[in-house]
Order: structure tokens, then sequence, then C-alpha cells
């Protein structure tokens, strides 16, 4: 049985007492599940054990729990993958993680059966991350685009002069899960942006169709609670984590307005399920 599970974030208390006890109804009743904030987390680090797990919500705990601990491991949860490649290699002890989005293949092959323009696709991102351009280029031709990428400052004033410097040539941005990148209302401003320039956005999350963004895949919170347990209960039963990974069931939801504005004619539901493993938000069980 695991020694501790701390849940490490900077998050509002109400939403992760709501992830805590959403995790414990899914693991043994005997499992001991403590919610730290990062500072406390900082002070308290040298009576981590070998068996303790630290469960970091958010890119920021990640980063300091990698810097701070030598005991235990890490699984990372709501964080993208060009994320936690950034920040993993600061790691010393077995780490892990749950990505938020999903698989840059699965996002193309969505675009692919409804976007018909084949102008460059813009990519804007952080030096938070860890963008392999190639990789994301070379599978980008399989599917008939071409990536341009644009790596900026995070303050609104740089964010935004890089959106207008690579709508001159794009019609759309290809959006990476960057939390440096879009936070503090950032996200929202350029989606006005867009919206004005009549030009459009593939999110990272839910949130960003609610936003005006075209389109986004993306899992849920039990979903990635589901794979967060798998990996816990790998740790515990045999000592090894399970590799990083998005979770198993991915869903899709579009923007009904812009997909009307801009011609775009879906998929049926039950094609997105046969064809890319994806559920609609009307069909997820």
């Amino acid at each position: 049985m695991l020694a501790t599970i701390y849940v490490v974030h900077d998050t509002e208390e109400s939403s992760v007492r709501s992830l805590t006890f959403q995790l414990s109804k899914l693991l043994p009743e005997n499992t001991r599940l403590m919610p730290v904030r990062s500072a406390l987390f900082i002070q308290n680090v040298s009576f981590l054990k070998d068996d303790d797990v630290m469960v970091t919500v958010g890119a920021d705990s990640f980063r300091l729990a990698c810097s701070v601990a030598s005991e235990g491991a890490v699984i990372a949860v709501f964080i993208g993958k060009e994320e936690y490649l950034n920040i993993q290699p600061q790691c010393s002890i077995p780490v892990s993680g749950v990505f938020s989005g999903a698989p840059l293949d699965k996002r193309l092959n969505i675009l692919e059966a409804i976007w018909f323009d084949r102008r460059p696709l813009a990519v804007i991102y952080s030096d938070h991350l860890f963008v392999d351009e190639q990789e994301m280029m070379n599978l980008a031709d399989q599917h008939g685009f071409i990536f341009r990428f644009l790596k900026t400052e995070t303050d609104r004033l740089s964010v935004l002069k890089s959106v207008n410097f690579v709508l001159e040539d794009s019609e759309l941005i290809f959006s990476l899960v960057d939390t440096q990148l879009y936070k503090n209302g950032i996200a929202q401003d350029i989606l006005r942006l867009l919206f004005h320039k009549q030009k459009v956005m593939i999110g990272p999350s839910f949130a960003f169709v609610r936003a005006g963004s075209l389109f986004a895949v993306y899992s849920d919170s039990q979903a990635k609670l589901k794979a967060l347990v798998e990996r816990l209960t790998m740790w515990d039963t045999k000592g090894v984590l399970l590799e990083a990974a998005y979770p198993d069931q991915l869903r899709v939801s579009f923007n009904s307005y812009l997909i009307k504005s801009h011609g775009v004619v879906l998929p049926s539901s039950s094609y997105l399920k046969d064809k890319y493993g994806l559920c609609s938000e009307t069909q997820c069980e």
C-alpha cells in the first residue's frame, strides 16, 4: 500500500478538494491522500519516503516537485505533453504524467477532415515548452499541412504581436497546452483578435471551444483520473511507473457558431467514433 499520496497544488481549495475526493473514490479505502500547497510542501519535503508519491497539479507544481524532491515518485496531471517534456529532465526520481489535450495525430486527423485551406498552420509557443518542430513538421506533412513556428515571450503585448505576425500568412492557429502563454486572460485576448480578423484557433481544451476556438480534442477529468489511478496502482503493486501518456478516452467538441460561419461540414458522431476513436459531447458515456 502506498505510504502517502501528496497532491501538490497551487489551485483553489475547493477545486483540489473536489479532485482529491474524486480520486479517493477510485483508490482503496485505506489510501492516504494529503492535499498540500506548494509552499507547505517545500517546508516538509525532507519527510518524504521512498514509497510516497507526489501527484502534482499543473506545470508549476511539477517543476517545483522535480526541483526539490529526492525521494518517492512524481506523477504530473493537468499538464501538456510539451510542458512535461520541458520539465522532466530536471527530475532525479521516477516520474510519469497524464497529459491534457490530445495527441497531435488525432488533432490533425480531424483538421484534415474538415479544413481544406492548406496555408501554413501557425504554432505560437513559449520557452516553457519543449517542442520538436521537425517531428511536428513530419507529421503535419502526412496530413497535407505545413506548420509555421514562432516562439514568443509571454507578456500580453509580445503574445498579441506574435499573433498578428503569424496571421499574415496563416488562417489558423494550432495551439499547444501552454500554461504560461495563456495565463491572465491572454487566451481570451487572442480569441477576440482572431474573431475580429475572421480567423480561427484549434484549442487545447473544451474551455477554449466555449471561449471561441473552432474545436478541441481533449479528455475530461474522469478520464485523467482513471489514467492517474492506473499509474498509482502500478507503482504500488510493481514498483514501476507507466510512461507518461494521454488518457485512452478522448472527446471532441466543436464551436457551432464558428463551424457555420466558416462553412465547415462536420463528420457524424458515429464516424468520429469509428474512424478516430473520439466521442462527441452528446455521445460520451
